[in-house]
């Protein structure tokens, strides 16, 4: 039991991990959301507004499947989410994302416990990027008007959401955390001892 409890005990490095990687992608949400917001002008013509925004969800979930990934300890997916959340908001986002991130935090931590906090590979990953998926959109759906929306429009950015889902915090972040391991550069976490000899496709 002892060992089991320093092995999920975060240390230093594991915060600074934790905030280099809440820096570096808040800056990459803040950038998805005004895409997003982009794309919505541009479908608006079409009545296809909704969808601009559910095209850049799986970006908004790489933090936290990355940052678990890495340290692979209980906690982080959430922390990691919530910090990048904060991180966006000083940077120019409205103050509701941080709800958002804690919803969306939520979800994802939910991802990695199903598992007990034993499996860190992409079967993981995805599920965690399938919870988000789920609770956001259910956020989404009270918060910003969906109600109005028909049943067909709703499953079309229902599938939209969770193919991004599980592209970008599930796939992407998985060969992304593989890559980086392979280079050595986290040997001192997890993943580093696990693929840093392995081929970037293996699991």
């Amino acid at each position: 039991m002892s060992g089991k409890i320093k092995r999920y005990a975060w240390q230093l490095k594991d915060i600074i991990m934790i905030g280099i990687l809440g820096v570096l992608f808040a800056l990459i949400y803040l950038g998805a959301f005004y895409i997003g917001m982009a794309l919505q002008g541009a479908l608006t013509p079409f009545g296809l507004a909704p969808f601009g925004l559910e095209f850049m969800y799986g970006v908004w979930f790489m933090a936290a499947t990355l940052a678990a990934f890495i340290m692979q300890k209980p906690g982080v997916a959430f922390v990691t989410e919530v910090l990048a959340a904060f991180l966006e908001l000083l940077m120019g986002n409205f103050p509701i994302v941080i709800t958002t991130g804690i919803i969306q935090g939520a979800g994802l931590e939910i991802g990695f416990a199903v598992f007990r906090y034993k499996k860190y590979n992409m079967l993981s990953m995805c599920v965690s990027a399938v919870f988000a998926c789920i609770l956001s959109f259910i956020w989404t759906y009270f918060t910003n008007g969906y109600a109005a929306l028909e049943v067909g429009m709703l499953v079309g950015m229902f599938a939209v959401r969770l193919g991004t889902s599980l592209l970008f915090a599930g796939v992407l972040s998985n060969l992304l955390g593989k890559g980086l391991a392979r280079t050595g550069v986290l040997k001192g976490y997890p993943v580093g001892a696990k693929y840093v000899h392995q081929d970037i496709m293996d699991d």
